[in-house]
């Protein structure tokens, strides 16, 4: 690979600050070539040379943005096949991922009984992933469905209807230079996640077998304004888009009415991705379950779920077989898993406890806390000793056993 230092000399915006800009003329937006693309310090580069500028920033023209989500106001359909789904699950950065070193990159390896999913990124970036690029797959994924042919169908994107879609519009504590460096830091991780894929064939549709390609092609360009005092900052972000080659087998409309391909996609709901962006940082098993209900619940599905299952999800196999001997390890675990249950009542998916498997004696002390007596006296003596008696059980390996034989449905 290249060093990006290299490249330092010819980049433009190392050498934006040397171009005479007339009078109060708009500058070109900056546009980086394929040779550039390589560099992993664009974000530090940005916030070096342009600075926050002072009072109301100057309104620019954007390329107009040839997408248009959440049309009815409340969902969105996006690509949700295998490839997508095990990306995003990738970009939760669960411990118990295994990355393998291959040569510049890390691997990591799915199979399933479909086919085998070969994921790699550079090695830096996998030890700088930001979990927040999760939704920019989500993002990417949800624009592949406007178009009909979305690996040759150019999609233009801008910081908008990213910071539209993040729910960054809403934060106030975020200045807009800052909200501009994530997006374009979101992004670019994105763009960096590379998939090979080996499919069996399944009637008409033939064995897939591709090369390592990214995900997702963008192409950015930055837009400049001069501030009052003089100062350049950066004022904007736009994006040209593609998907990889994976989108042609399995987002694939035309060809999937002649069952040759296939076009696997659900339902993003609006409110989803701001919630992540909320919970990303202190519910990560939130976020897990979120994602893992995102793709999997589907009209006419079941709609139930072990609890093995989404604690394997969250925390891996082999730290559920050490809580099985360390009571700090199972206390930890379970509150940390009642609490991201909580965040997901909150959000409006509303778990439904099957009596048989998950009786009332183990559920979350919240759920009982949701019929909690109005009289002061009786919901004094819950919290003095039912809740008190909660903390008991919550150590005991009798509630861990029954939490691993449990299940769930969940209804929104």
């Amino acid at each position: 690979m290249t060093d990006p230092a290299q490249n330092c000399g010819i980049c433009p915006i190392q050498t934006f600050k040397n171009q005479e800009v007339q009078g109060d003329a708009v500058p070109e937006p900056i546009a980086l070539s394929p040779v550039d693309s390589a560099c992993q310090q664009v974000s530090s580069c940005l916030s070096n040379w342009f600075s926050v500028p002072q009072g109301k920033p100057a309104t620019i023209d954007y390329p107009q943005a040839n997408i248009t989500l959440y049309q009815n106001g409340k969902n969105q359909p996006f690509a949700s096949c295998l490839v997508i789904w095990q990306a995003c699950h990738l970009m939760t950065q669960r411990p118990y991922q295994h990355w393998q070193p291959a040569g510049e990159f890390m691997t990591y390896e799915y199979e399933s009984r479909a086919g085998r999913l070969i994921y790699r990124l550079p090695r830096h970036a996998v030890k700088n992933m930001d979990t927040r690029v999760v939704l920019i797959h989500l993002f990417f994924a949800a624009c592949a469905t406007q178009k009909a042919r979305p690996w040759e169908e150019e999609m233009v994107i801008n910081d908008r209807i990213i910071a539209e879609f993040l729910g960054l519009n809403q934060r106030k504590d975020i200045n807009r230079v800052k909200k501009l460096l994530l997006i374009e830091s979101l992004v670019r991780q994105a763009c960096e996640l590379q998939v090979e894929i080996h499919w069996q064939q399944k009637g008409r549709i033939k064995a897939i077998h591709l090369p390592a390609e990214p995900l997702w092609f963008a192409r950015p360009a930055y837009h400049i304004a001069k501030a009052e005092d003089g100062f350049h900052y950066l004022s904007g972000l736009s994006f040209r888009m593609l998907a990889g080659r994976w989108s042609t087998y399995f987002l694939n409309q035309q060809q999937a009415r002649s069952k040759t391909a296939y076009y696997q996609y659900g339902c993003l709901p609006m409110s989803l991705p701001p919630k992540i962006m909320y919970l990303w940082q202190r519910h990560e098993g939130a976020v897990v379950m979120l994602l893992h209900f995102l793709f999997r619940l589907r009209v006419g599905q079941d709609r139930s779920a072990k609890i093995a299952t989404l604690l394997k999800l969250i925390y891996g196999e082999e730290y559920l077989q050490i809580a099985w001997y360390k009571s700090d390890v199972r206390r930890k675990l379970i509150t940390s898993f009642e609490a991201d249950l909580e965040q997901l009542f909150y959000y409006g998916i509303k778990p439904l406890f099957e009596s048989s498997t998950y009786p009332e004696s183990i559920q979350p002390w919240w759920v009982r806390a949701q019929d909690l007596p109005d009289d002061p006296e009786e919901a004094l003596n819950y919290w003095t000793e039912v809740a008190q008696e909660e903390k008991t059980t919550v150590n005991s390996k009798q509630k861990w056993s029954q939490l691993l034989n449990a299940a769930r449905s969940v209804e929104r």
